[in-house]
């Protein structure tokens, strides 16, 4: 088909039907202006589709690297390119990726212009999507929708179906300039900055394929082509250099059963090692014949010791050591007092999971954890930056000794099997096709039939399912909480919540609960300004007693009206606290819905809603929030009103495209439509009869007395 072009690329010559050739290099958007190149979306492309999760994550990423080091390249992944009929370029793969780039840049270019020289080409977006005309008027001018937008830019409500090609679009440019305003809170964001780096730094690598290939043939090369060694194969590697030969394949499959974080140890463990579920779970004693068991705490105790042991013996590495179970294993085959036992083993049971972090990333959270068991409070503990793993472990001189490699690497395993036990996982729901976030427990069964010849059948089964455990439920709302409210590609909360439950004898769901809640308030609400990196490294260390000193007063936080210059984060908080008083509340008012409040899960939420609306339509003036006079003398105060804290709520970007500037009535019914809660604050506001200035004081004097209380039960246990 051509030849590889190492140099760089001429997109007026690759462009023309008669080149032959295939191209590679490195483009940013700077030389994207500087080409001229106008990008083509084929009609064979899927629309946008990305999520929160997914913009949020890329945002973050972005932001990390730029906090990081300025002058250095971002590297965004790849992009395929061909020539269209119509002068323009197609985007052949990685349309999502850039596309989200486009509304990203698009949202910046208010505080920084010049990127509207990428944005735009003689007043045309730079991105073009074939037959859908819509979807392209969209991103030309949204002020043309106007009648089908609300006021945050979402699509209303009852309107999907005449404008679908826009939703997706809009509600990822709403989610972008949520995003982006929460960056702002942090006083050393500067959002000029941010779009000088993403325009000069951002790099992708692109191919540029001739216009007449045959593009199912590139399809299908695309799908089928090898997979490069991931950054933490590399790592494996290189550590298990510093480790004995006899030594090595026993080690190596403890970090291969670990790498798979979207499946559970247990059975990473039995597909990697080629064990057996006797093989792992033979030595329980409480394992009963014709019993059944659902495994909780710290009864599943796969440590370090006891997996060395059995995969030195299923692997031969130091044959010299006989471990426990091949000594009984030997004595059974040679005991004919002993009868024969056929083992059948049932099929291992587990919905589909995915865990919250990468294996990179867990990887650099057992390094913090590492470097806490062998440093002091002083030291520079590592980032969690996939893109540092190997630097961050390679700056470690100490793996360069066989004994702490083997440390680490049974610490990782320790690790996995306490983050299977206490970290929430996203589990698929198979009847509604969503995902929620749950903590499952291990249940081993095992039952035993005896044979008219004296032999014995016996079956084992393992499976995971639902917890029953309100404690540990109330430890997945937490999570949760702290999932969707601190960065998504660190979650830095888990080094020092993974190095308690390493260092304590855990009793019971409790005290990880308990132990939890006061990280979290040590962390996050704390007038604290360090670095998350070095906060989360130094809690571990430090006397609980100053971190507690610097807790927030949450009346005068609560008090101070500042509207959508609350983070995410508080509401969050708040919500985790109304889940652990739901009974209470439900008590103290009957008219809420008890069962919906059970039911209720942490979800994504990105956009601050003022419950009175800040604009009310013209029709709705008449509805009064307060008097004029009352009015005046708070403005006079220095007070917004409608800014108070309880005038607010978290929610969902769908919630936000139906609320607009709606008045109240019509927010409280669109809310009890709903099958569930999308925010439990809300559903404290929407069993008012109507709402005002009053009401909204009212409400957060009781949100305000709810964390005081919960604080100080946290300040209590320590």
């Amino acid at each position: 088909m051509g030849v590889l072009l190492n140099k760089d690329i001429n997109f007026k010559v690759l462009a023309t039907n008669e080149n032959q050739s295939i191209a590679a290099s490195l483009l940013n958007l700077e030389k994207v202006v500087e080409e001229g190149i106008h990008f083509n979306i084929p009609i064979y492309q899927r629309l946008y589709v990305w999520k929160i999760d997914q913009i949020k994550t890329l945002l973050e990423d972005l932001k990390t690297a730029f906090y990081n080091n300025k002058e250095a390249s971002y590297f965004l992944g790849g992009i395929m390119l061909s020539s269209s009929a119509n002068g323009k370029i197609d985007l052949v793969d990685g349309q999502q990726r850039f596309t989200s780039l486009w509304l990203i840049c698009d949202a910046l270019s208010k505080s920084n212009p010049s990127l509207k020289s990428f944005t735009y080409l003689k007043e045309e977006p730079r991105i073009h999507f074939s037959i859908r005309d819509k979807a392209q008027a969209y991103l030309k001018d949204q002020s043309a929708f106007n009648e089908y937008l609300n006021d945050e830019g979402t699509v209303l409500s009852g309107l999907e179906s005449e404008i679908s090609e826009i939703i997706p679009l809009a509600t990822g440019r709403k989610i972008i300039i949520d995003v982006l305003e929460e960056f702002k809170k942090d006083k050393d964001f500067n959002s000029q900055l941010f779009g000088d780096y993403i325009f000069t730094k951002v790099q992708f690598s692109q191919t540029f394929i001739p216009i007449k290939s045959d593009m199912n043939r590139v399809f299908e090369a695309m799908n089928n082509r090898g997979k490069q060694l991931a950054h933490h194969e590399l790592l494996k590697s290189k550590l298990l250099e510093n480790i004995s030969s006899e030594k090595r394949e026993t080690y190596s499959l403890m970090w291969d059963s670990c790498s798979d974080m979207n499946s559970y140890i247990e059975k990473s463990l039995k597909d990697v090692a080629g064990l057996s579920w006797k093989d792992i779970f033979s030595n329980f004693k409480f394992l009963k014949d014709n019993d059944e068991f659902i495994i909780k705490e710290n009864k599943y105790n796969l440590d370090a010791l006891n997996i060395v042991e059995l995969l030195k013996y299923k692997t031969g590495d130091n044959e010299k050591e006989k471990s426990l179970l091949s000594i009984l294993k030997d004595h059974s085959n040679n005991d004919p007092n002993i009868s024969k036992i056929e083992i059948k083993e049932n099929d291992y049971f587990s919905k589909q999971i995915r865990s919250i972090i990468s294996f990179p990333t867990f990887l650099l959270h057992t390094l913090r954890v590492y470097q806490a068991n062998k440093q002091d409070i002083e030291f520079d503990s590592s980032d969690v930056n996939e893109k540092k793993l190997i630097a961050n472990f390679m700056s470690d001189t100490t793996f360069s000794e066989e004994k702490n490699v083997t440390d680490f690497i049974k610490l990782l395993w320790r690790l996995r099997i306490l983050f299977d036990r206490y970290v929430i996982k996203w589990v698929y729901n198979e009847e509604n096709k969503e995902e929620y976030q749950s903590i499952e427990n291990i249940q081993i069964s095992k039952s035993e039939v005896t044979n008219k010849d004296g032999s014995k059948n016996e079956t084992i089964s393992i499976q995971r399912i639902e917890n029953t455990d309100e404690t540990l439920n109330d430890l997945v709302a937490l999570q949760g909480m702290l999932y969707h409210s601190q960065e998504m590609i660190t979650q830095y909360w888990l080094t020092p919540f993974l190095h308690f439950l390493s260092k304590q004898d855990i009793n019971g769901n409790e005290s990880a609960l308990t132990k939890l809640e006061v990280l979290d308030n040590e962390l996050f609400y704390s007038n604290n300004t360090d670095k998350l990196k070095d906060r989360t490294f130094r809690v571990i260390f430090k006397d609980k007693t100053q971190f507690l000193n610097n807790l927030k007063n949450t009346t005068n936080y609560l008090e101070a009206a500042r509207g959508t210059d609350y983070p995410n984060y508080i509401f969050y908080k708040l919500e985790y606290i109304l889940w652990k008083n739901r009974k209470k509340l439900c008590v103290k008012y009957p008219e809420l819905d008890n069962n919906k409040w059970n039911d209720y899960r942490m979800t994504a939420k990105n956009s601050v809603e003022h419950i009175f609306p800040q604009n009310s339509k013209e029709e709705n003036e008449h509805i009064e929030y307060l008097s004029s006079a009352k009015f005046e003398k708070l403005q006079g105060e220095n007070i917004k009103p409608l800014d108070e804290f309880g005038n607010l709520v978290l929610i969902s970007p769908g919630m936000n495209s139906e609320y607009s500037n709606k008045p109240y009535q019509e927010k409280k019914g669109k809310f009890h439509s709903k099958r569930d809660i999308d925010s439990l604050k809300s559903a404290l506001i929407f069993k008012e009869s109507q709402w005002d200035y009053d009401k909204s004081v009212s409400h957060r004097n009781e949100m305000v007395d709810l964390i005081t209380e919960y604080i100080d039960l946290n300040k209590a246990r320590l």
